[in-house]
């Protein structure tokens, strides 16, 4: 099995970070996602879920806290009616445990912002919170500095 990247590896099990870890995705479930997905998935997020095929901790930034989809869920979220049709153009990957999804909006040309969404307000709600996964992925387990 291929490993996630090193970067993504070392940056996430800093001591420092508070990230409950799953075992990290399969080169099998790796390549049903890529098939599957209706959008190129960033090599950030591919290696995110080799390290963590789903998990939880802290955040950086807005909304504080993150929740990792497994490539499961990613995938049938890809076949959900409501979200191909409300959301078409974002790609769904996690959310606060609540109200709040986290996903790539891929409406824009690569890199694909991170954007923190309320489901319920529609895309509207689109909050851009990071510029690209990988500067996401550097505030996963981190605390969310006070203002």
């Amino acid at each position: 099995m291929r490993r996630p990247s090193r970067s993504v590896e070392r940056l996430i099990a800093d001591a420092g970070r508070s990230w409950a870890r799953q075992p990290g995705a399969s080169d099998g479930d790796i390549a049903r996602l890529v098939a599957s997905a209706p959008w190129p998935i960033p090599d950030g997020l591919v290696d995110l879920l080799r390290y963590s095929n789903g998990g939880e901790g802290d955040l950086a930034l807005e909304p504080r806290w993150f929740v990792l989809d497994s490539v499961d869920a990613i995938i049938e979220s890809f076949d959900d009616a409501h979200l191909k049709e409300e959301f078409d153009g974002f790609l769904f990957f996690g959310g606060n445990g609540g109200l709040e999804r986290i996903a790539l909006d891929c409406r824009r040309e690569a890199p694909s912002p991170v954007v923190m969404i309320d489901p319920i307000a529609g895309p509207a709600s689109a909050e851009r919170i990071a510029p690209d996964i990988e500067s996401f992925i550097a505030a996963i387990g981190l605390e969310h500095p006070e203002p």
